[in-house]
C-alpha cells in the first residue's frame, strides 16, 4: 500500500473522531449545565407565590366568579410558567455561554487528537516495509531521521541548509566528500592537509600571499645545520657535475654572460686567474703580494715607489726613471753601490762615490783588459792587456799577450 494513502486515511478518521469527541463534549458540557441549574431552581414556591399575587390583587378588584376565577387561575399558572420557562431558559443560556468562553477548544482539540492518535497507533497494525510506531514521537510530534534510509527526499530545507540545487551538488562518502561543482565560502579552515589538484591563480591575494608566508616560514626555520647540510650537497654537486649555466645575473645586472664575466663587475677577491691575453688596471693593482702598480709608477715589495720603477730587496732600492729632459736614469737612489752583472759575475760596479768598477774590459773583437801584479804566465788571446795593479819603477806599466802563453812588458815606469 502507498504510504501517502495510509497517512491520508489515518489523517481522515482521526479528523473524524476528533470532530465527533468535541461534539459530544460540548453537548455533555450543556445537559449538565442545565441540569445543574434546574437542580436548584424551585419551580413551585415561585408559582405559588406569583399566583397568591395575582389573585389576591384580582380579587380586591372584582366580584368573586368561581368558574371565572378558576379558569382566570389556570391562565396566570400557565402564563407563569411560560414566563419562569424563558427565564429558565435564558439563564441556561447565559450559564452555557459563561462555560463555554471558560474552555479552551484548542487545548481540548489537542488533547483529544493525541489520546485519539495515540490509540489508534497502538491499535493500528502497519503493513511490512511501512513506517515504524516507534518511530513516530506523538508527545512532541517528531519524527527522527535516523528511521529514514534511502530514497531522494525533494525540495529538502533545514534552519541551516537552503537546498535548491536540480543536480547532485555534494557526494558524501566514509572517507572523502566531493563537491560536485565550485565551491564559495567566506572563511576556509583546514584541519589537515590540503591536496590542490587543478591550479591557484597567482595574481590572487591568497596566492600571494601564501608564496610570501611559505618563503618567511621556510627561511625561518632554516637553522645552520640544516643549511650547512644542502650547502654542502650543493657545493659537492657542482664540484663533481659542475655548474652549467649560460647567465648570470644580481639585481638585474649581468654577471656572467656566456664565457665573459659581465661589465657591470667593479670589485672581486679573485685569488686565481688562468692566461690572461689582455689585463686593464684602472688605479692601484697589488699582484702576488709584490707587484704594486699606482696610476704613473711600479713597485716591487713597496707600497711607495720613488720612480717609475722601484725594485725593493730587503734593503736595497734600485730604480728606473728620467734624470733629466731625454735623460734616463737605472741605479739606487741611496748610498748602496751597484753591481752590472752576467753570469752571476761581477761585471761593472757603479760605487757609491761615482766611480766604476770593470774587472775584465773587452773592446771590439780582440782587445781586452785585465790587472795583476805580476806577468801572466797563462794562454790567452792575442793583444790581451794585463795592467800592472802593484807598478814600481824600472818595473812595466803592464803586459800584453803575443798569442798563446807569450808575453811582453810595456811602459817601463822610470
Amino acid at each position: 500500500m502507498d504510504l501517502n494513502t495510509q497517512i491520508t486515511g489515518i489523517v481522515d478518521g482521526i479528523v473524524e473522531k476528533v470532530e465527533q469527541g468535541v461534539a459530544e463534549k460540548v453537548d455533555k458540557l450543556i445537559v449538565e449545565s442545565i441540569k445543574a441549574r434546574l437542580s436548584t431552581f424551585d419551580f413551585t414556591d415561585v408559582i405559588k407565590q406569583a399566583a397568591t399575587d395575582a389573585l389576591d390583587k384580582k380579587a380586591s378588584e372584582y366580584a368573586v366568579d368561581s368558574k371565572k376565577l378558576e379558569a382566570r387561575i389556570f391562565g396566570r399558572i400557565n402564563e407563569t410558567i411560560t414566563e419562569v420557562q424563558k427565564q429558565t431558559d435564558q439563564t441556561v443560556k447565559e450559564t452555557v455561554d459563561q462555560r463555554i468562553k471558560a474552555v479552551d477548544f484548542g487545548k481540548a482539540v489537542v488533547d483529544a487528537t493525541s489520546i485519539i492518535v495515540k490509540d489508534q497507533l497502538e491499535e493500528l497494525v502497519f503493513p511490512d516495509a511501512s513506517i515504524k510506531p516507534d518511530a513516530l514521537d506523538m508527545t512532541n510530534y517528531k519524527f527522527s531521521g535516523d528511521n529514514i534510509h534511502g530514497g531522494v527526499i525533494t525540495e529538502f530545507s533545514s534552519t541551516g541548509i537552503d537546498d535548491r540545487s536540480t543536480n547532485i551538488a555534494v557526494t558524501i562518502l566514509d572517507d572523502v566528500t566531493v563537491v560536485e561543482n565550485n565551491l564559495l565560502t567566506k572563511d576556509l579552515t583546514v584541519q589537515g592537509n590540503v591536496t590542490i589538484n587543478g591550479t591557484l591563480d597567482k595574481d590572487c591575494e591568497f596566492y600571494q600571499e601564501l608564496i610570501d608566508t611559505t618563503s618567511t616560514n621556510t627561511v625561518n626555520k632554516l637553522d645552520k645545520t640544516l643549511f650547512d647540510g644542502f650547502s654542502k650537497t650543493v657545493f659537492n654537486t657542482i664540484k663533481d657535475k659542475g655548474l652549467d649555466l649560460n647567465k648570470i645575473t644580481v639585481d638585474g645586472r649581468d654577471v656572467i654572460v656566456g664565457n665573459a664575466l659581465g661589465s657591470n663587475i667593479t670589485n672581486s677577491n679573485l685569488q686565481e686567474l688562468g692566461m690572461l691575453k689582455e689585463l686593464q688596471v684602472s688605479g692601484e693593482a697589488f699582484i702576488s703580494e709584490s707587484l704594486y702598480t699606482v696610476k704613473g709608477r711600479v713597485g716591487v715589495n713597496t707600497f711607495e715607489p720613488s720612480s717609475a720603477l722601484a725594485v725593493w730587496d730587503q734593503e736595497i732600492e734600485i730604480t728606473t726613471g728620467k734624470k733629466e729632459a731625454d735623460v734616463g736614469r737605472i741605479g739606487t737612489p741611496r748610498q748602496q753601490s751597484l753591481v752590472l752583472s752576467a753570469n752571476n759575475k761581477n761585471n761593472i760596479t757603479l760605487n757609491t762615490d761615482g766611480s766604476a768598477t770593470v774587472e775584465d774590459l773587452r773592446l771590439g773583437q780582440t782587445m781586452r783588459f785585465t790587472e795583476g801584479d805580476r806577468a801572466p804566465n797563462y794562454a790567452s788571446t792575442k793583444g790581451h792587456v794585463v795592467w800592472n795593479n802593484n807598478p814600481s819603477l824600472g818595473g812595466p806599466l803592464g803586459w800584453i799577450c803575443l798569442g798563446n802563453a807569450n808575453w811582453a812588458n810595456f811602459g817601463i815606469i822610470d
